[in-house]
């Protein structure tokens, strides 16, 4: 087993080229998950997306150092939001399609990079609206 200090860097570089690579960020809410549950979703967007679940510290700490060198602003803006059981998810594709999957497996989409607040807590509202009368709330 590595240690804390490997496994923090480790994580660091994993964060670090999701923030290059990929253009949107979705933050779930990723309460009560088994690790068996993270692994079916991360297998299941892995065309799509990728998912990051770790310390909140880290993650807020990670995206504060290596985000001002991607450009997007946005990115930076999601920290105070990375509160409680939550996970990242990065894409490059159209972060409606992927917030729709990822409701799919009953994580709950809360904000994404590319949205203000305003306009994503509408958003969040009517995806929650639409998978209720889909019969796949949670």
């Amino acid at each position: 087993m590595a240690s804390k200090a490997v496994r923090k860097m480790i994580y660091h570089q994993k964060l670090r080229n999701h923030l290059k690579d990929k253009t949107q960020i979705l933050i779930v809410g990723a309460d009560n998950l088994q690790a068996n549950q993270i692994q079916i979703i991360r297998q299941g967007l892995r065309s799509d997306a990728t998912v990051m679940i770790g310390k909140n510290t880290l993650t807020s700490r990670s995206i504060a150092i290596h985000a001002p060198a991607t450009g997007n602003a946005a990115f930076l803006g999601l920290i105070p939001h990375i509160v409680g059981k939550v996970g990242l998810v990065f894409t490059r594709g159209d972060p409606e399609e992927v917030s729709e999957a990822v409701a799919g497996y009953n994580l709950q989409p809360w904000l994404c990079s590319s949205m203000d607040i305003g306009v994503c807590s509408m958003w969040q509202w009517l995806l929650s609206s639409h998978l209720h009368l889909l019969g796949k709330s949670s």
